[in-house]
């Protein structure tokens, strides 16, 4: 009793020099994640803007910067594991090139030790992707043609003076001019109208037009319009349209439902529905639809390799962290853009392996879904472990 009394006082300091090195680390990690995260996406808003304007061109500029935020929202991701891997290369290798990495290792503490704060950060950032990955990724694209859906029709409730051109989808309209008094009435106007239940897509001309919005309905009545396609080539004194633009957007409707859209707990029951009555008998004998909870026997090994895909996505953090340690440890001054070029080659190449190959390999069966979905991680995080525990016995 008195010797293990004795003692802890000698072990109380260290114990404090380790927890202060840790605090240390990991703040260098945050700011380092916070910082690439940042530098990246200062270069992504360019491409990002340019795509909100031509998905919602023609809407406004408020809805283009309120887009923004989804497209963005579909990056993270990516922006994440490689905003991680980044400040794993820069922090431990700073402590490398400064000789703080030696230091520590000099008064005793294990380098294992100090993984910890890494290892802590890999496992938060993990669960936010996990998060993304299962259940806010997969209903972004149904997100998006919402929202220029709304968008498109908040335009169309408040139309601009002097504004002569609308687009919402497949719906097209441009006038030559709209009348003073009447803001809904266009005069020598050209019309596109989307294929709907009862009819095709249609082009059409019309000396003038007046737009009247109910809900998500425009009635367009027409004066002197003529149609260009050849099965509607004629012309009439008048006539009145009906255009629901809740179905603007080709297979909108089905894409709500659509197995790649929903989140992971859904996807899991629907593939378990589909093998459940594939067990029962031949394909043929039964109807499998997306909105009866079932995913067609054709796509089932996509569906599949898309849900380990998604939970693989959990696993980067780890990978990343084997790798991203020994590759900054081995840095030095006059040569950190080398590994962080090489830092750059991983991401590179596990996302051509897991997104790419893993898909075709998954997808034709010639390996497990689950090992296609899995195999870059599995393989990223040998070669990182092998190539930590080398380092660490430097």
């Amino acid at each position: 009793m008195l010797q293990a009394r004795a003692s802890s006082p000698r072990r109380a300091p260290l114990r404090s020099r380790v927890l202060t090195l840790e605090l240390y680390i990991l703040r260098r990690l945050v700011i380092g994640f916070l910082f690439a995260c940042g530098a990246m996406t200062m270069v992504a808003i360019p491409c990002v803007l340019m795509h909100a304007v031509h998905k919602v061109a023609g809407v406004g500029m408020s809805a283009v910067l309120g887009f923004m935020p989804i497209l963005m929202l579909e990056l993270a991701p990516y922006l994440i594991p490689i905003g991680f891997l980044l400040a794993l290369v820069t922090t431990y290798g700073r402590l490398a090139a400064d000789n703080e990495w030696t230091a520590i290792q000099m008064t005793g503490v294990h380098p294992l030790k100090m993984l910890r704060p890494a290892a802590l950060m890999a496992v938060v950032l993990s669960a936010a992707l996990g998060y993304l990955a299962a259940e806010v990724s997969p209903t972004l694209n149904y997100r998006k043609r919402s929202y220029t859906k709304s968008q498109g029709m908040q335009l169309l409730r408040n139309l601009s003076p002097g504004r002569t051109e609308i687009k919402i989808g497949d719906f097209y309209l441009s006038a030559r001019e709209r009348d003073q008094d009447d803001r809904n009435r266009f005069r020598q106007v050209f019309l596109h109208l989307p294929a709907d239940d009862d009819r095709p897509a249609q082009t059409l001309y019309a000396q003038s037009i007046e737009v009247e919005l109910e809900g998500s309905i425009v009635w367009i009545d027409l004066t002197w319009p003529r149609w260009a396609d050849e099965e509607y080539d004629m012309r009439v004194g008048n006539a009145r349209l009906r255009i629901d633009l809740a179905k603007h957007s080709p297979g909108e409707e089905r894409m709500q439902t659509a197995w790649r859209f929903q989140d992971s707990t859904v996807l899991a029951q629907r593939i378990d529905n589909t093998e459940r009555k594939l067990a029962e008998g031949p394909a043929a004998d039964f109807v499998f639809s997306d909105e009866q909870g079932y995913v067609e026997p054709k796509d089932l090994a996509l569906a599949k390799f898309d849900l380990h895909s998604r939970r693989a996505l959990a696993g980067i953090c780890p990978m990343f962290l084997l790798l991203g340690i020994p590759t900054g440890l081995f840095l030095r001054r006059g040569s950190q853009l080398g590994a962080m070029a090489a830092s750059i080659v991983y991401a590179l190449l596990y996302y051509l392996i897991s997104m790419r190959m893993g898909k075709v390999l998954g997808g034709s069966e010639a390996v497990p879904q689950w090992l296609a979905a899995w195999g870059a991680t599995i393989l990223g995080s040998v070669a990182g472990g092998v190539l930590l525990w080398r380092t660490l016995r430097r």
